[in-house]
């Protein structure tokens, strides 16, 4: 067998090295080096960022430690203060509370001065924009007004009549004439209680059997025969009250869209035209009844009455335009209630005398 060569041993063992850097113990010493190495490092670093400290710096800097440190000894063991001193410093400190106080208020005053001021801005501001539209406004309004007095100087002067009030003549009768919806009807109310009594008169089987009130209808009998009646006339509809005394009253009620226009009245046979006629011939006067949406048309037919030198005179109505007629002008009466009594008249009073009926107005 050959011989083993014998192992060069001049550089040392290196397992110990190994052993020592695979374990834990050889790893916190590899890192103890390496923090070693930055400390210094770092420490280099440092000691060559610092500013330079000369001599007279140091003096002065212990110099105000100096001054620190006597001011901190005053504050240690404060000087004696006197009464007289704390009362003077409460006087002061009071005064600087009352300012304070006073700063506030003034200082909530201001604010609530602003906001008015704000306010009173917004609204100064709210009025130059209305004042602008105004403004536009205004200048429409000229223009038109320019526009107007050019055309009314361009008009014909118009003819106006001026009232004359006056009462008509003693044998003078009204006739009424109703204006509603444009349209001209003649109230003919002589005509309407002839036309109803010839209904009425006719039936003596109507009449009452008492004794007391042989001339009158019964109650009861003559109500259906006059609610036969209500839709009987072509320009009216009639409504019949009776009262508790046996009075019979008649309202009549214009129908809408009867009548006729004021192109008719140009007609010579016409009703309108016909009306007009015989009140000139026998000198009677004209009452019209006028309602809210047809004035104009009552004017013009007013310039055809006074052409016709008729008497006229009118009145506002509402638009019902209701006309009342009593039964009782051709001697149609029902019999009273049978719990109605007449008034008993108290004894020594003189019973009150009628009023004088008021007078028509013509104009």
């Amino acid at each position: 067998m050959a011989r083993r060569r014998k192992r060069d041993d001049t550089m040392g063992s290196l397992d110990s090295l190994l052993d020592t850097m695979t374990n834990v113990v050889g790893v916190l010493i590899v890192v103890l080096i390496v923090t070693q190495v930055n400390v210094s490092s770092a420490a280099k670093r440092i000691r060559a960022n610092l500013p330079e400290v000369t001599v007279a710096m140091m003096s002065e800097l212990e110099a105000k430690e100096k001054i620190v440190m006597e001011r901190l000894d005053q504050l240690k063991e404060p000087e004696m203060v006197t009464p007289e001193d704390v009362e003077k410093a409460r006087g002061n400190l009071r005064a600087l509370i009352a300012d304070r106080k006073e700063f506030r208020n003034s200082e909530a005053r201001f604010k609530k001065l602003d906001l008015e001021l704000a306010i009173i801005e917004q609204e100064v501001e709210e009025l130059k924009q209305k004042l602008v539209s105004e403004g536009g406004k205004l200048a429409q309004l000229r223009s038109k007004a320019e526009e107007e007095e050019e055309s009314l100087r361009s008009r014909k002067p118009k003819l106006v009549r001026l009232p004359n009030p006056r009462i008509p003549e003693e044998e003078a009768k009204e006739i009424r004439m109703i204006i509603r919806g444009g349209k001209l009807i003649h109230f003919d109310r002589e005509g309407i209680l002839d036309a109803i009594a010839a209904k009425v008169i006719p039936r003596k089987d109507l009449l009452s059997r008492d004794p007391k009130y042989k001339s009158r209808y019964e109650r009861n009998k003559i109500i259906p025969l006059l609610d036969k009646l209500t839709e009987s006339h072509p320009l009216f509809r009639y409504e019949f009250k009776l009262h508790e005394n046996g009075h019979l009253q008649v309202f009549c009620y214009p129908r809408d869209g009867k009548g006729e226009d004021l192109e008719d009245l140009a007609k010579p046979r016409s009703a309108g035209n016909k009306v007009m006629v015989a009140a000139s011939f026998d000198r009677d006067y004209l009452r019209f009844f006028v309602t809210r949406d047809s004035f104009e048309h009552y004017i013009s037919v007013r310039r055809i009455a006074e052409d016709k030198r008729i008497p006229v005179g009118w009145i506002f109505a509402d638009d019902a335009v209701r006309q009342t007629l009593n039964l009782g002008e051709r001697k149609i009466r029902a019999t009273p209630h049978p719990d109605w009594k007449p008034p008993a008249q108290k004894p020594g009073k003189k019973p009150l005398p009628k009023k004088k009926p008021t007078e028509d107005i013509l104009d």
